[in-house]
Formats: structure tokens, C-alpha cells, sequence
């Protein structure tokens, strides 16, 4: 209970149309994302009616929605590819989706893609660079052939796995706390996808049928997971239990931003002073965390990326210039960070967090055909 002695005041929660204790549920909902309800109520000190009548409304209005995100160097994937950059201001989305969408789209490894006005991001991972270079190929000679890029085109950045560093990875822990005013903890280390060198584990064919279910069908019962891969429902449940204990798939419960009025999304890439210290290196982590509260916060020695939610421009410009201050203090960019800022109202959600596909390929089943016939 300790984490929720100071609260905001009441009209603070109203703006987000949630209670005091609407908010508690919310909150201890994306922070315990893997723990029973019990176990999450039991720790909040609220009464099991209360908390699941609380969970019930929230679940129902679409505040938050679950989801099982693969542990992906431990399944064999090598590393995490962004995409950046503005698209040419005399096409619209409209235009481009109509001729492109599809193949945009079809692109397996793609996990997240959002387009605003004229700029884009996107999110992937990968067996290898080949594997990805291949859709890049395909995405560079569409795009550049319909003119669609400026004559800068769109930025590519790899994250091996192996040498890089995921401070977040669709951790929206810190960003509620800060919205509610409670105290923040990252998620422990068993949580987070790791990095450094990984060794692939082995899983049998009933395991992996398993862990595509979990990816398709995150809030659903062991049995009904089992009809629908065919396995028991000992099988799902002793996988499952597998899978939390050795890290092979994380449960992640993601608040909708639109419900909690937040505005903006911010997409910010970084490159760093090769000179900067390990101390200022803790220093920035540990401030980003704080002020920018990222969703997505991963970074190699001498770059990184960061994508953020905010109420709107105004409050992303004063944490930022809080940031700022640190950075120019310490020189720690060799250049100005490359960002741009998207209405999350007016946000083309191209591909939203769909990690079944790459799921499907890694493990060797065909999309075409229902996993408990293979």
C-alpha cells in the first residue's frame, strides 16, 4: 500500500474519467502484468470484489488490453530494426496506403508501424540483416518509384540484440505512475528482453504451438488455448509456466493512451559523444526514465532511440528541456537528436504491436494453416 500513500487529487484522476482507485487497478495492472489477480490485489490492499469489478469496467471500456510479447533473442532472432523519417509533403496517407499498403503491410517483422501527416516510424525484428534488408528492398524501390520519399529518404538503424541495451520495451509503468502521481519501479530483470549474448533454447512442437497460442490468444483460458492449438490443457498450463520462469515470453498489459487523454507521441533518435562517461550514461537513463517515461527506450554506445507519450507539446517541451540542460552540460550528442512529434488523434496505426506473424515464421508454422493442424 505504501506505493499509493500520495495520491493526486480527485478532479486530477476525473480528467482521465477513472477514480482513485480506477487508477490504483490501472496502474498495478500494467505494473504486475504476469501476477494473478489475488496476488495484485492482495499487494494493493483492495478487496477482491472491489479490484475485479474495477477490472471488469476497465477491461470493458478498453482502457488496457494484454498481450504476450516473445523474448526474441532466446527464439532466435538477432536484432531490433527502426525505420524513420518525413515522407514528401505533396503525398497523403491516403495515397500512399492505396498504392503500398499492401506490401507495407505483408512485411513479417514489422511489429509496429505509425504514419502522421508526412512522418513515419517503424519497429521490426529480425533473424539476421539479410532477412530485413530484403523487405527494406522491397519498401525503398515502392516508395522511391511513386515518389513518395523527400531526397533525404527514411533513416535505418540496427540493435543487435547481443550488443545493445533495452531499457524499455512496452514498459508504460513509469509513465502511469507519473500520471497519477504514484511512486515507480522498473520491471524486474526477469521481465526485460535481455541483451549480450543469448543462447536459443529448444522447444518441442507442442511448446512452440503453445507460445503462438499465447501470442494470438493473450486473454484467454489454458483451455481454450488448447482447443485451439491442439494440446492439453496441462500442456499450455506447464509451458506457460516454462516459459514465465526462463524468460521465454513476457506478459505485458498496455494502457490506452487515447483513453488517458495523452496527445502527443513523440519519436526521438539520438546519436552520443563517443567521450561520455558510464556515469553520465546512468545518469541519462535514469533521467530519461524519470522526465520522458518511454514506452520504448533502447540504445547501442553511440546511439539510441526513444518513443514517448505526453498530454500534449507543451508538456513534452518542458521535460525536454529538462533534458536538454543535462545534455548540452555534458556534450553528450555529436548532433541534434533527430525528432519528430505525432498527433496520437490524427495517427494512422498501419501495425500495432502484431507480434503473431513474426512469431509464426521464427517457430516454422505455416500462416496459412491453423497451428493445431501442423
Amino acid at each position: 500500500m505504501s506505493d499509493y500513500n500520495s495520491f493526486a487529487t480527485q478532479s486530477h484522476y476525473s480528467s482521465y474519467n477513472l477514480s482513485q482507485n480506477e487508477a490504483r487497478v490501472l496502474h498495478s495492472l500494467v505494473r504486475y502484468p504476469g501476477s494473478t489477480d489475488q496476488a495484485i490485489h492482495s499487494t494493493i490492499s483492495m478487496k477482491k470484489s472491489t479490484f475485479s469489478s474495477i477490472k471488469t469496467r476497465l477491461n470493458d471500456e478498453k482502457y488496457y488490453k494484454r498481450i504476450f510479447v516473445p523474448n526474441f533473442p532466446r527464439i532466435g532472432f538477432e536484432l531490433m530494426m527502426v525505420m524513420f523519417g518525413n515522407l514528401n509533403q505533396f503525398t497523403t496517407f491516403d495515397e500512399r496506403m492505396r498504392i503500398a499498403g499492401d506490401t507495407v503491410k505483408s512485411f513479417t517483422e514489422d511489429f509496429q508501424v505509425l504514419s502522421e501527416a508526412n512522418q513515419a516510424y517503424n519497429l521490426s525484428v529480425s533473424q539476421n540483416y539479410t532477412e530485413y534488408s530484403k523487405n527494406l528492398a522491397k519498401f525503398i524501390h515502392l516508395y522511391s518509384e511513386n515518389k513518395f520519399l523527400t531526397k533525404k529518404g527514411m533513416s535505418v538503424v540496427a540493435y543487435p540484440f547481443e550488443i545493445s541495451r533495452i531499457h524499455s520495451f512496452l514498459d508504460y509503468e513509469a509513465l502511469l505512475a507519473k500520471l497519477f502521481g504514484f511512486a515507480s519501479e522498473p520491471y524486474p530483470a526477469e521481465s526485460i528482453i535481455p541483451t549480450n549474448k543469448v543462447s536459443k533454447v529448444k522447444l518441442t512442437r507442442a511448446e512452440r504451438k503453445v507460445l503462438a497460442g499465447l501470442v494470438k490468444y493473450p486473454d484467454d483460458t489454458d483451455t481454450l488455448i488448447a482447443e485451439e492449438v491442439g494440446v492439453s490443457r496441462n500442456t499450455v498450463a506447464n509451458a506457460k509456466r516454462k516459459f514465465l520462469k526462463k524468460g521465454i515470453c513476457f506478459p505485458r498489459v498496455i494502457p490506452n493512451i487515447n483513453k488517458l487523454d495523452l496527445k502527443t507521441i513523440v519519436f526521438s533518435h539520438k546519436r552520443f559523444n563517443p567521450r561520455i562517461t558510464t556515469a553520465q550514461r546512468k545518469e541519462a537513463i535514469e533521467m530519461t526514465r524519470k522526465l520522458l517515461s518511454p514506452h520504448f527506450f533502447v540504445s547501442k554506445d553511440l546511439d539510441g532511440f526513444v518513443i514517448s507519450s505526453h498530454a500534449n507539446n507543451k508538456e513534452f517541451e518542458e521535460v525536454n528541456s529538462q533534458m536538454m540542460e543535462f545534455y548540452n552540460k555534458t556534450e553528450y550528442f555529436i548532433e541534434d537528436p533527430i525528432s519528430f512529434k505525432m498527433d496520437a488523434t490524427k495517427v494512422n496505426t498501419i501495425k500495432d504491436l502484431d507480434f503473431l506473424p513474426i512469431t509464426i515464421k521464427i517457430l516454422g508454422f505455416d500462416p496459412e494453416i491453423p497451428i493445431k493442424d501442423q
